[in-house]
């Protein structure tokens, strides 16, 4: 599997604080059966220093520690880039946060309501400024939350893609999270599942938590390999599988 969304490098953000606890992250990433990992640190004001140049740097000092530690995890560049912070950041910038350094960029959906207003809009400018953008747990966002239709706008009508968090479908995030998450699945207006893993608190584990969530086996492959590695590659992304099997009704109703 191949996570396009954690935050596994050491002492940047709100992630791992120590070198030896990004190692713990990635052991259980390996454990869950994830072999690569794109280092997608905070690109926000918050957290200032932040840029594509530390996060290669961060990168060659890590992966070493990986391979030593017989973690046969492969980590590559990208960021979970502020929307608002990214229309002030120059292209070539932007660019060098693209995911594995493919065409996609990582593109946070905000989790506050004071962003939300804005976010549809500054998605639409990136996009118009060349940017192939994934969009990063809309299922969580108060963008998304009461209206998931503007998902099925920005995905069908402006060629972007969707991320959802391996814990939304299994209810890590409560009730209501869990049940967009998967009518966003059940519609395929998300084509990717990540751990957005940040410690020992959200571990980077995917196939565990769509497990947990009732996900097909096949559905899992297409979600958590086949459309991840498209994008990391500049490949087309495949088309969403059919279901194996009838859909059951969500949550008893």
């Amino acid at each position: 599997m191949i996570d396009l969304h954690c935050h596994v490098l050491p002492g940047i953000d709100d992630g791992p604080p120590t070198i030896e606890a990004a190692l713990d992250l990635a052991r259980d990433a390996q454990r869950d059966g994830i072999t690569t990992i794109a280092a997608t640190p905070h690109i926000h004001p918050e957290y200032p220093n932040n840029d594509a140049a530390l996060v290669w740097a961060r990168i060659v000092a890590l992966q070493p520690r990986l391979d030593a530690a017989g973690i046969a995890v492969k980590l590559v560049p990208g960021g979970e880039v502020d929307a608002l912070h990214a229309l002030v950041l120059a292209d070539e910038e932007l660019r060098a946060l693209h995911l594995g350094g493919g065409p996609w960029l990582l593109l946070e959906c905000p989790l506050s309501s004071i962003a939300a207003p804005a976010f549809i809009p500054t998605a639409k400018a990136l996009a118009a400024r060349g940017h192939k953008l994934l969009l990063a747990h809309p299922e969580r966002s108060p963008v998304f939350l009461p209206h998931p239709e503007r998902l099925d706008e920005l995905v069908n009508q402006h060629g972007m893609l969707a991320q959802v968090t391996a814990g939304s479908l299994s209810g890590q995030f409560g009730r209501t999270v869990r049940e967009v998450a998967h009518r966003m699945l059940e519609t395929r207006s998300v084509h990717v599942a990540a751990s957005d893993g940040h410690g020992a608190h959200r571990p980077a584990t995917i196939a565990r938590e769509l497990e947990q969530a009732g996900v097909e086996p096949h559905l899992t492959a297409w979600l958590a390999h086949d459309v991840p590695n498209a994008i990391l590659t500049g490949a087309q992304p495949p088309a969403a599988p059919e279901p194996r099997r009838p859909r059951r009704r969500l949550f008893g109703r």
